[in-house]
């Protein structure tokens, strides 16, 4: 289950940052790069959840793929209505699966919890990933703006203080400050100086090499953070789903 929560949660965040970086900048080819990535997560997140014996969620994964398929396909067409409807579609079936699939994992108190750690897994894991893809993305298509890539940056700083926000506020009003600095002590504060920390501490490094139009340099250091995330992200995972709070 919290692999597939790992991996549904990902393929949401690729697809759902993908305005900051706009079409006009990167070309239609990163656009089918991304939801070519984001089908195969899906379909990695949907053999998972059917190994789980949760056939109903694995089906919501099913449905994300074949949602992408037909993004993919009229993508020729970015003005047009078929495109516009079915672009919006997948986007909130995947914040629809984002927050089952969490609330299936974690199994928290209140929905609300679930919401709130779906949404902020889903802005950090997306945004620093889709970040360090368009790093690459600047090696094909040269002379891109610049403007795409300060705005995910930016967007990853967001992502990482709203996370904050969230685990602060579980371990505040869940009382388990105890329970996960203590018993669970290795684990939570390796979440905490790697996933949490660690994007805060390399912004204004990746912040400084954008700001340089560096974008080399800038990869390099995301690929860090990419790094930093991804150990954090599935800590916190294994701690929410222990103390049944968004950790």
């Amino acid at each position: 289950m919290l692999l597939a929560l790992f991996l549904i949660d990902l393929a949401a965040g690729f697809v759902l940052f993908l305005p900051l970086v706009g079409r006009r900048n990167s070309g239609a080819k990163f656009y089918r790069l991304v939801f070519i990535i984001g089908a195969m997560l899906a379909l990695c997140a949907s053999a998972a959840h059917f190994i789980a014996h949760r056939r109903d969620l694995a089906l919501a994964d099913a449905i994300i793929v074949a949602l992408t398929i037909i993004v993919y396909l009229v993508l020729r067409y970015p003005k047009r209505l078929i495109f516009r409807a079915s672009a919006v579609l997948l986007g909130i079936a995947y914040l629809v699966a984002g927050v089952i699939s969490y609330d299936a994992a974690i199994r928290p108190t209140h929905i609300a919890w679930s919401i709130a750690g779906a949404l902020a897994s889903i802005a950090l894991l997306g945004s620093v990933n889709l970040a360090m893809t368009l790093g690459h993305w600047y090696l094909v298509v040269r002379g891109m703006a610049i403007d795409p890539l300060r705005r995910l940056s930016m967007a990853t700083l967001y992502a990482t203080i709203a996370k904050i926000i969230v685990v602060v506020f579980a371990i505040a009003i869940g009382g388990i400050f105890r329970e996960v600095a203590i018993r669970q002590g290795i684990f939570f504060w390796m979440r905490t100086g790697w996933g949490l920390l660690g994007p805060l501490i390399l912004f204004p490094m990746v912040w400084g090499t954008v700001k340089i139009r560096s974008t080399m340099a800038a990869t390099g250091i995301l690929y860090v953070d990419v790094v930093a995330v991804v150990i954090g992200e599935v800590l916190g995972a294994w701690l929410s789903s222990v103390t049944h709070l968004p950790l």
